[in-house]
């Protein structure tokens, strides 16, 4: 494949990092380091181009000085004298050039055995024999000749043609297409048309009971977002607790708080597992997120009662009289609220499992944590209760 194409292939490969990256398939930095390794492909591609033009400048000089030694080796003269060949060599002239002299230099060859028989007789013409010498001298030519050819030709087998550039492929293997440390899968290997492709990650699928109508905190992405973190990408499908499915699958694990958060007892197999498993309880097949671990907030096996508000504090503790006094405005302007305060070592408290303080509980059912305003305590508590009161702002501030 001629450079042209190599480069078209593989700026075809950084289009497709570049709509990976668009489509959010692949990362920032994941396109960055695939973006790196074309770019160095490509630059290899160009200086080999650039090379191969410098060979050929070089090979055309190299040509031009071989011709001009031969002009001056021309001077070489031959002779023949009683029997023997005579080469009379004359110096080049650079020599001359320095001044220094030199005599000519004769070298006396043998006649072989051919121009001994070939050697004419007294008076009668010698060019037989000259044919002879001549023909010998040509014969040791072509055999050197040949040899030096077929020398050559064998060299050149494993070169690449002038003009041309080494093949490249865009990648051989799968290990071609690691991306900072994710797998990749090579489509024809070593092929010109080979291209890395983003390997499917399996996604850990995670079923959440749910009941949003009734629990105005019961969000799930901060925790699936987790889950994400532990075990790589997830898949969440959130059950209505109200509908039969959810109800079955609540009794089924023995839920007792929402959202729950279930698990396929294969996420044993995941590598997170080991770090976080002490997170979960196996509840037959599934494997299901401790009531802590997930952050859950709505108790729905209590008894609904409306107008109340419940506050839980560890006793003396600063945190504790900071949440009493924010909740002050809050109580003055609901003066009809059932408000009850409870300690951390109250039966209520450790019934509920209620292990961060502050906290509050609105209605029996729904907690929420800290050192809240009054504004706030307002919010949660009318999101669940529709009294009088409700339609005035109070501090948004911490005294």
């Amino acid at each position: 494949m001629d450079e042209k194409t190599q480069k078209e292939r593989l700026e075809q490969e950084l289009r497709f990092l570049k709509e990976s990256l668009d489509a959010e398939v692949i990362s920032k930095e994941e396109f960055e380091k695939g973006k790196e390794r074309i770019e160095r492909k490509l630059k290899e591609l160009s200086e080999a181009g650039d090379v191969h033009a410098d060979e050929g400048k070089q090979e055309q000089s190299g040509n031009m000085h071989n011709e001009s030694s031969e002009s001056k080796n021309e001077d070489t003269a031959y002779s023949n004298d009683g029997g023997k060949i005579r080469l009379k060599v004359i110096q080049d002239e650079d020599n001359h050039a320095h001044g220094e002299s030199h005599e000519a230099e004769n070298t006396e060859i043998e006649q072989d055995a051919y121009a001994e028989t070939a050697r004419p007789e007294p008076g009668k013409n010698s060019d037989g024999g000259k044919f002879w010498k001549y023909s010998a001298i040509t014969l040791v030519l072509l055999i050197v000749a040949f040899f030096s050819y077929s020398l050559l030709k064998q060299g050149d087998a494993t070169e690449v043609p002038k003009g041309q550039v080494e093949f490249i492929s865009a990648c051989s293997s799968d290990k071609d297409c690691m991306i900072d440390g994710k797998e990749g899968t090579c489509l024809n290997p070593g092929a010109e048309d080979a291209r890395c492709e983003p390997k499917a990650i399996e996604k850990t699928s995670v079923l959440v009971i749910n009941d949003r109508k009734n629990c105005f905190n019961c969000d799930s992405g901060r925790v699936l977002g987790i889950l994400e973190s532990w075990f790589g990408p997830v898949e969440g499908m959130e059950i209505d607790y109200n509908s039969i499915e959810g109800k079955e699958l609540a009794q089924e694990i023995d839920a007792r708080i929402l959202p729950v958060y279930i698990l396929n007892e294969s996420i044993s197999n995941n590598p997170g597992f080991e770090k976080y498993g002490q997170a979960f309880a196996k509840k037959g097949n599934h494997y299901v997120l401790s009531d802590d671990a997930a952050g859950s907030t709505f108790y729905f096996k209590r008894e609904l009662m409306s107008n109340k508000l419940d506050l839980f504090v560890i006793e003396g503790d600063s945190s504790g009289a900071k949440a009493e006094n924010n909740l002050k405005e809050f109580l003055n302007t609901f003066d009809d609220v059932q408000f009850e305060k409870h300690f951390s070592d109250s039966n209520l408290a450790k019934e509920l499992g209620i292990k961060t303080f502050p906290a509050f509980l609105v209605n029996n059912q729904v907690k929420f944590n800290g050192v809240q305003t009054s504004e706030t305590v307002r919010n949660n508590f009318c999101s669940m209760n529709k009294v009088e009161g409700c339609d005035i702002e109070l501090s948004k501030s911490l005294i």
